[in-house]
This record gives C-alpha cells, sequence and structure tokens, in this order.
C-alpha cells in the first residue's frame, strides 16, 4: 500500500528547501532540480505540489517572513513600547543572505508577500512607538510615522550592505539599529531620528495646524517657539511631538488617539508648504487609507491567516463563491487586483486544491478559474468568522452613524464609477 503524504506538510517541506536555496544564493537559484536535490527526492516531485519556480519562491518567501512574525510574537510576548522594538530589530537583522528586498524583485508574488508583511509591520511599529512615547521611553520629536517609515528603511538598508558581495562594510547591521533605537530616548538631535518643528508652532497645538478631519487648527501658542523651533518637542516628555486630532480639538495631551498622529502631521506640513492644498480631500484620502489598512490587516491576522489563507487569496476565493467561475482577467477585475497578482494566486491556491483551472472554452490560452468542493466549504466556514468580526468593527459605530456611512461610502464608490477620468486597474 503507497504511503500517505500529507499534503501541506510536504509543501512545507519543499518551502523550507526553497527558502534555504533563497537565503545563500538568492531567488533565482530556485530551481526544481535543485529544490528535489535538497529535499533528496524524484526531479519532478515538486510539480505535484506547486504550478513552477515562481510558486515556490513565493511560499517560502511567505512562510519565512511568517516564521519570523511569530519568532517576534514569542518573544515579545508581555512586552511593549522600546523593548518590543528590540525584539522585531533582532529578528529582521538576524536574517543573513539575500535581502528581503531582492526576494521580493524577483516577481509579482514575493513582491506582493513583502507589500502584505510590511503593511502589518507598519501597524505594528506604530503601535510599539506609541507604547513607547506613553512610557517615556521614546522623546525623539519626529512624527510616529516619520520614524515608523525610518525603521522600515534602515532594516532593509542594513540587510543589502550585509549581503555578501555588497561591498558593505563599518559596523555591524544590529548596531546601526541599536543606534537608531537609543536615539529614540535622546535628544532632539540624536542623528537621523531629529526633527526640528517649524518656529511658528508651539506647545499646546504641539505639530497640529489641524485635526484628522481636514478643519483648521489653533495656530501658535501663547509658549512660542524657541529660538531653534523644538520647545514643544523637548518640553511635553512623551506626551509632546506628536500631532493628533484629539490634540487638535483641546482633548488633554497623553490621551490622543496616535493611530492619526501621522494624518495630522502630514495635513499641517502640506498645509504650510503648499497653501493652496485642499485639506478636505487630503484628509479623506488619508483617513480611508489608514482605516482600510488597519481593517485589512485585523481580519487577516486574526481570521484568514489562522485559515491557511492570506486576504488577497480570500479576496480570489470569495469573488469566485459569489459570481461564479470567471476567466482569470474578469476574476482580477471583480476583485480589484492585478492580472499577475491573481495569476500567482490562482496558481498557489489550486496546488492547495481550493481552486480548479481550467482552459476557457474556445480559447486555451486563457484560464477559467472556480472554487473546488473543499475551496467551497472552506471558505464558507471562514466567512462565519469573517462576519462576526465585521460586526465587532462595525458596532464601534451606532446604528445611525453606520448607516450614514455606508450610504456616503455607496454614494463615493458609484460618483467614483461615473467618472471617466478616473484610472481603474485593467
Amino acid at each position: 500500500m503507497p504511503k500517505r503524504v500529507d499534503h501541506e506538510q510536504r509543501r512545507g517541506e519543499i518551502a523550507d528547501a526553497a527558502w534555504r536555496l533563497i537565503a545563500e544564493h538568492g531567488p533565482d537559484a530556485v530551481t526544481l532540480r535543485d529544490v528535489s536535490a535538497a529535499l533528496g527526492v524524484a526531479h519532478g516531485a515538486p510539480a505535484h505540489y506547486f504550478a513552477g519556480r515562481a510558486a515556490i519562491v513565493e511560499c517560502a518567501f511567505r512562510r519565512a517572513l511568517d516564521d519570523l512574525d511569530a519568532r517576534v510574537a514569542r518573544r515579545a510576548a508581555g512586552l511593549s513600547g522600546v523593548a518590543a522594538l528590540h525584539v522585531f530589530c533582532e529578528e529582521v537583522t538576524a536574517h543573513t543572505g539575500t535581502p528581503f528586498a531582492r526576494v521580493a524583485a524577483s516577481g509579482p508574488g514575493p513582491a506582493a508577500v513583502l507589500a502584505g508583511v510590511t503593511a502589518r509591520w507598519r501597524t505594528r511599529l506604530a503601535a510599539r512607538f506609541e507604547e513607547g512615547r506613553r512610557a517615556g521611553g521614546i522623546v525623539a520629536p519626529a512624527p510616529d510615522g516619520v520614524l515608523v517609515e525610518q525603521l522600515l528603511a534602515l532594516l532593509h538598508g542594513v540587510q543589502a550592505l550585509a549581503e555578501p558581495g555588497s561591498g558593505g562594510a563599518g559596523a555591524a547591521p544590529g548596531e546601526v539599529v541599536a543606534a537608531f533605537l537609543a536615539g529614540l530616548g535622546g535628544p532632539a538631535d540624536a542623528g537621523v531620528v531629529g526633527w526640528t518643528p517649524p518656529r511658528t508652532v508651539g506647545r499646546g497645538a504641539g505639530l497640529v495646524a489641524g485635526g484628522a478631519d481636514g478643519s483648521a487648527g489653533d495656530g501658535p501658542t501663547e509658549d512660542g517657539p524657541t529660538e531653534d523651533g523644538s520647545a514643544a518637542c523637548r518640553a511635553g516628555g512623551a506626551a509632546s511631538g506628536r500631532a493628533t486630532g484629539a490634540a487638535a480639538a483641546g482633548a488633554p495631551r497623553g490621551e490622543a488617539d496616535g493611530f492619526l498622529a501621522f494624518t495630522d502631521v502630514a495635513l499641517a506640513r502640506t498645509g504650510e508648504r503648499l497653501p493652496g492644498t485642499d485639506r478636505a480631500a487630503m484628509a479623506l484620502v488619508l483617513n480611508l487609507h489608514r482605516i482600510a489598512s488597519s481593517l485589512i490587516y485585523d481580519l487577516e491576522s486574526t481570521v484568514h491567516r489562522p485559515a491557511g489563507w492570506s486576504w488577497s487569496a480570500f479576496r480570489l476565493l470569495f469573488t469566485l463563491w459569489v459570481a461564479g467561475g470567471q476567466e482569470a482577467g474578469r476574476a482580477a477585475e471583480l476583485c480589484g487586483m492585478s492580472r499577475a497578482a491573481v495569476s500567482s494566486l490562482a496558481n498557489t491556491l489550486a496546488a492547495g486544491e481550493l481552486v480548479r483551472r481550467t482552459p476557457a472554452a474556445g480559447d486555451r490560452r486563457t484560464v477559467h478559474l472556480s472554487l473546488t468542493d473543499a475551496g467551497t466549504d472552506r471558505l464558507v466556514a471562514a466567512f462565519g468568522t469573517h462576519n462576526r468580526r465585521e460586526s465587532e468593527w462595525a458596532a464601534l459605530l451606532g446604528a445611525d452613524d453606520l448607516a450614514a456611512l455606508n450610504t456616503l461610502l455607496v454614494r463615493l464608490a458609484r460618483a467614483a464609477h461615473r467618472a471617466d477620468w478616473i484610472n481603474r486597474r485593467t
């Protein structure tokens, strides 16, 4: 009787072997032959579990980054603020070999993986910075949103410089990042984290020239700036140097919502430098984008990753469940994704026996996508959890506010659909 093989376990073994090759030699080193040799199996064995090398690279990259996140979660359990930031940075800089950015550049699948993971990291890092400010461990006057982007860029940069053959030299990556983290608690001019507020902004109003609703702010306070313009950031400790909608509205400092900090700073900075800016329109786009990113991350991390797929995979599965089988290009249009992204996802989902890929009638060059019975069953099971999480989000608003928001969003969507000047994904 032939030995039964656990499909997902074998996919994981193939992906892990591929990641070892990627980390040491780069994504171009991943071939079916090399992966098979690393596993000690027949040359064609991986083809039974993946549609091709691109699907293997994507899966390997996703598993590696998910494993990194899991290690961070274990090590940072019970930690917050700067301590949690140190753990995250240590895990990222512990990766040696091919930089994450170079893996992402190898194709649309890995690029989408890194984009999704970076969005998760951005949200988590913003929370850690907020915790650090509340605890007094972070006093750097730069807005949290700017610090998050600096840290992400720094982590990718030190990986690139540490890659063998890159010509990088000098301090070890960990030392470079540790210096950045140390600067978060230092003076306002401590290296890359330094940032001097404009002379026209004093304490109380902080960095805010307006709230996250795009309204005008209160302007300078009676304290006024010091000679170097940084009194607001130095005098307020953990509560200062942060621009928040609540602060602009007169809420007590320290109780404002840090999530909106970057939006407020962006509105203030842009309004000062480009006086003709439509602040209300800018606030609309910034707030829609940031809340959508937060919502998607929450749904993916609490519902869809535990279900065994990504947010993008859920979108494709849900589209096929609602609309029925579709030609791949039409499925991409309905999902709001690129054809390349849908093609890569379909390969992965087909390997997992959740999606069926068949030549379209009349044109064998075109692929028709449909759910398998297993795909339908898993989608239906996951959607119950998904919708319960949606209900929890909706409950953050009262019934009247929720109805009003839905009405406005539908109105905006319909108007955008009718507008012939708006570029749409094709």
